[in-house]
């Protein structure tokens, strides 16, 4: 049923308000949502648990909020099991679900806020593990919608990205890129993935390639992930906040040497080189500067924080002041994580 003028709930805690609000729980009340929006002439726009975006105070259009919740595994062998989950269940919550079920790969991705629906869209990633590792399919609402799936290929991951997220960045939430669901294929037998030098200190780890000591489980790693996050990041609820709100910019060999002699320390990505967005942040002073109600995270300076009633617009104000920083002094372009909504 669709109800109006209905409060957006966010991580960053931004007032907004949606025209039209959905709930979907079943592809039978997805596919009713796309007929009523189409016959009102209005788009349909996807929204999790608002971890990732910038919402504006008026928020246009239909909004849909896909809520189920169910996981249910496909088939298993010896090696790998394949489960479907609703796009509406937490991440974190599956995320330990799938430990004590004895479903290995997504250790290094806990404790990120959002929906497993919202996964997909950002491609998240954490401590050397991105969600696309594991995704073999993503179920969306077509332009009619009917589901279907979209195989990973098909998806275009990159780097904090897909095709679902740039067609929100065009339109706001492509009718047609609705997300109800994902299939995962996870491991049966631990494979933990310590290239990720700081949680490999932090489980005493010296050498991952070559451990003097048995690796850690599944499980400890998990946990040791939680605890860097919980040490360096800000928890929403007390802090509101929409995680990283920048990507780390990728260069090429040249850029990076040039960079270099500036006193930054890019690093090995692929073939080409990954640069800190932080450090630079970090380096022009930006983790001491507050404007108003928006602030750096002292402790991780990619992380804007509402400390006060930030509006939109004084957030996205604070992130173009910082972008226009770094570039003046690296000529390199701060591109933001999270979807801005209005």
């Amino acid at each position: 049923m669709m109800r109006t003028n209905e409060p957006l709930a966010n991580t960053l805690q931004l007032t907004a308000t949606a025209d039209r609000v959905v709930d979907v729980t079943t592809p039978e009340a997805g596919r009713e949502a796309f007929t009523l929006a189409r016959e009102l002439g209005l788009p349909l726009r996807g929204l999790g648990e608002g971890s990732n975006v910038v919402l504006s105070e008026r928020v246009s259009g239909m909004v849909c909020r896909v809520r189920n919740a169910d996981v249910t595994v496909i088939r298993q062998d010896q090696d790998h099991v394949w489960v479907e989950v609703g796009a509406g269940k937490n991440w974190h919550e599956f995320v330990l679900e799938s430990l004590t079920q004895g479903w290995f790969g997504l250790e290094n991705l806990a404790l990120i806020p959002g929906s497993v629906g919202a996964a997909p869209v950002q491609n998240i990633g954490a401590y050397g593990v991105e969600v696309a590792q594991f995704i073999e399919s993503v179920w969306v609402f077509d332009a009619d919608g009917g589901l279907q799936s979209r195989r990973a290929m098909e998806c275009d991951f990159g780097y904090r990205d897909s095709c679902f997220k740039r067609s929100e960045s065009l339109i706001g939430g492509l009718s047609g890129q609705i997300i109800y669901g994902v299939r995962f294929r996870l491991n049966r037998r631990p494979q933990v993935n310590l290239s990720y030098q700081e949680l490999a200190q932090t489980l005493g780890v010296a050498d991952p390639i070559v451990p003097e000591t048995p690796l850690p489980s599944p499980q400890e790693v998990a946990e040791a992930v939680m605890t860097i996050r919980q040490r360096k990041l800000p928890d929403p609820k007390s802090h509101p906040n929409a995680g990283s709100f920048f990507k780390n910019p990728v260069v090429s060999p040249e850029e990076a040497h040039r960079l270099r002699g500036l006193g930054l320390q890019p690093y090995a990505f692929e073939q080409l080189f990954k640069v800190s967005a932080a450090q630079m942040i970090d380096t022009l002073g930006w983790k001491e500067r507050r404007d108003g109600p928006v602030a750096c995270w002292p402790l991780q300076p990619l992380v804007l924080v509402n400390t006060g009633q930030a509006t939109a617009a004084q957030v996205l104000d604070f992130a173009s002041d910082l972008q226009r920083s770094v570039y003046e002094r690296f000529q390199l372009y701060l591109e933001l994580e999270p979807s801005v909504v209005s």
